[in-house]
């Protein structure tokens, strides 16, 4: 340098070219690039919605980037485990829901306490219709707007399960459980894809098969993801058996 201390933009803190031309933080590492913009085009990161032939709601495709990987990893694992997929039916509004960090609603006001859980159309949840009993079955709900429609955004998807009381362990939040219900956020944390698939009792996100333990807090127990589901506290309503969230999610919603 000759007195000027001023650096091209494609050089390092110490002078040297990056090679890459991206601009580098103070640690001298890539800055990532910022994925907060919703409203921009779709890219290859995004998975999407898309309506079935037979007309009956919308199967979940992964982002482009990881659906050979995929479909190597199924073909891979056939005839030794069985995986399967979690209904996403008539949820039209979420046509970006593959990248759902959901960084334009805030996970705390996604839901709150009193908030109703509701399916696709906007019907109200109750204990002993949701879902059977002890089985550990799924279905996908939305919290409830205030106009009583669901709320569809990329931060909405919510897992409802029910399992037997006694086979949750912690750090499941017990007490935010209810008749054997819990409710997990459906959004990845690795790249905010819907966690759309069942590996048995475990909850399997399809596009880097990153792997949740519903009865342990929807804790990682495989692959890039890297931490759980955030859990939502539910509870029953005073009036009907609603099934209805008692506070916010406990932490925020896909990747930080």
């Amino acid at each position: 340098m000759t007195g000027d201390d001023s650096k091209r933009p494609n050089e390092g803190p110490s002078g040297e070219p990056n090679g890459d031309g991206r601009e580098r933080s103070g640690d001298g590492r890539p800055d990532e690039p910022d994925r907060r913009n919703e409203d921009g085009p779709p890219d290859e990161r995004r998975g999407r919605l898309v309506e079935r032939a037979d007309g009956e709601g919308y199967d979940y495709k992964p982002p482009e980037m990881s659906r050979r990987a995929v479909a190597k990893w199924l073909a891979g694992i056939s005839g030794t485990a069985a995986v399967g997929s979690i209904a996403v039916s008539a949820i039209s509004a979420l046509s970006d829901a593959g990248v759902g960090s959901g960084r334009g609603t805030s996970y705390k006001t996604v839901y709150v306490k009193g908030t109703h859980l509701v399916n696709e159309n906007g019907n109200r949840l109750t204990v002993g219709d949701a879902l059977p009993a002890g089985k550990g079955n799924e279905r996908v709900v939305l919290p409830e707007k205030k106009n009583g429609k669901p709320l569809k955004t990329s931060s909405a998807p919510t897992l409802l399960l029910r399992f037997s009381e006694g086979e949750y362990q912690t750090p499941t939040k017990l007490d935010w459980t209810v008749k054997g219900y819990a409710a997990y956020s459906m959004v990845c944390t690795h790249e905010g894809c819907l966690v759309s698939g069942r590996d048995g009792k475990n909850l399997h996100c399809p596009c880097h098969n990153s792997e949740y333990n519903p009865l342990e807090g929807a804790k990682v127990i495989g692959g890039p993801a890297p931490r759980p589901l955030p859990q939502l506290p539910i509870g029953v309503s005073t009036k009907g058996e609603l099934l209805v969230a008692t506070g916010p999610f406990e932490a925020p919603i896909g990747p930080q």
